[in-house]
């Protein structure tokens, strides 16, 4: 990639503006959304001074000897958590069987609007969050639900999205106002703003309700706090973290409360619904340990996300990035293969989406890759297609493609 914009790869959510839009304002968007993924396609030029330009990226195969933990310490009796995380003691999915072959279409959109992004599903695949961007410019948060979709205005006139949502289709998200980020729920037809910090962001909700993300403190170097909701109406708590964390972002939560994020930028973490939490190991690639390392998804104890390899040997900018899943529940570490940077999710049969080392959307179920088709031919690579969501039977997909005339659709492929 030849570009600070090409390897912010989430700038690619943002489909052209009208030239009302400042460029520098779009690209200081983009920058926000990135903290909020945890920095997963640009972590390096953060925590080192190498610019983004440059930043070498290869592919790797599975490590021979994978990091591993040491096994979740047992909980002793004078243990006392300080929290615990609401979700489904010992759930599982049903086993599914892998899909061969995808069909897309356009997800639904209101009468005028031309572009649309779909980010996130609920487990089943029958709601689908997102937004909208109308023809006058400005953004308005999205919720599908089979052939209809609902706008949903979130206070805040700057940027909004759903972030994620359940199997009863509460969703959760944040918008934009004059003085930051603020969280929010939606639920039972209404949004309303979570209890607690002025400024932060809901990341994702899971089936029994708890809501994870983030509070701002400090204007534009602010902190940052991992917080849990224990529901939509329930004050936050602050996760905790090892001493000296300035940065800590709770990312996403699994249905038995498991959640996972990143501390400082470099540090993998998980909390455990007991109230234990520790940080998750970084993985070592031919004799080579990463330097750090973010948490983004968790699905059924396994997490996915990006660590950093820098060879300083090679100069600034010259390091790798790994994509790597975790079990959480083993302490095993694993490099991915045949994804460029990361996978963008996972479901619960541990299947994931993203895009591979050609450029091209792809779910990697277990067997050969399975091209996802677009809806319009475009070369790949220039981040024309992208699936953002995968169900937990691997029948529905979500994301976005462009048309024909390069505008981004909001689309559903189909899985058999």
């Amino acid at each position: 990639m030849s570009s600070e914009i090409e390897l912010l790869r989430s700038l690619d959510d943002e489909p052209p503006i009208p030239s009302t839009v400042d460029v520098g304002g779009a690209v200081e968007s983009g920058r926000r959304r990135n903290r909020r993924r945890g920095l997963g396609y640009a972590g390096v030029a953060v925590l080192t001074t190498a610019a983004l330009t440059g930043v070498a990226v290869s592919g790797v195969s599975s490590p021979k000897t994978p990091a591993k933990l040491a096994a979740k310490p047992s909980v002793s009796p004078s243990f006392r958590p300080t929290f615990t995380i609401p979700g489904t003691p010992g759930w599982t999915a049903p086993a599914a069987p892998a899909p061969t072959s995808c069909t897309v279409a356009k997800l639904p959109m209101p009468a005028g609007v031309p572009m649309a992004i779909a980010g996130a599903a609920d487990p089943s695949g029958q709601y689908v969050v997102g937004r909208t961007y109308p023809k006058g410019g400005g953004y308005v948060a999205a919720l599908w639900h089979g052939d209809k979709i609902t706008k949903v205005d979130l206070p805040g006139d700057l940027e909004e999205n759903l972030s994620d949502v359940n199997s009863a289709g509460t969703a959760v998200g944040w918008s934009f106002n004059a003085k930051g980020e603020v969280p929010f729920v939606y639920v039972a037809g209404k949004a309303r703003k979570l209890a607690g910090p002025a400024n932060g962001s809901a990341q994702a909700i899971n089936n029994a309700g708890a809501i994870v993300g983030s509070d701002s403190v400090g204007g534009p170097r602010a902190a940052s706090n991992a917080l849990l909701w224990p529901s939509a109406t329930a004050k936050p708590i602050k996760l905790p973290v090892p001493a000296g964390v300035r940065d800590a972002t709770a990312s996403d939560i699994d249905e038995d409360g498991t959640t996972v994020g990143h501390l400082d930028l470099k540090t993998p973490y998980v909390w455990f619904p007991d109230g234990t939490h520790r940080k998750l190991p970084l993985p070592t690639y031919q004799g080579k340990t990463a330097v750090a390392a973010r948490a983004f998804s968790i699905r059924n104890g396994i997490a996915i996300g990006v660590a950093d390899e820098i060879d300083g040997a090679k100069g600034p900018g010259k390091g790798q990035m790994w994509a790597v899943k975790w079990n959480v529940r083993t302490g095993e570490a694993t490099v991915l293969d045949g994804f460029d940077m990361r996978p963008d999710a996972i479901n619960a049969q541990g299947w994931m989406v993203g895009i591979d080392k050609s450029g091209y959307a792809i779910l990697s179920a277990g067997g050969a890759p399975i091209r996802l088709p677009m809806i319009a031919d475009h070369k790949p690579g220039d981040l024309t297609n992208i699936p953002n969501a995968i169900s937990d039977d691997g029948r529905t997909i979500v994301g976005q493609s462009d048309n024909a005339n390069g505008v981004i659709q909001a689309v559903k492929w189909t899985c058999h």
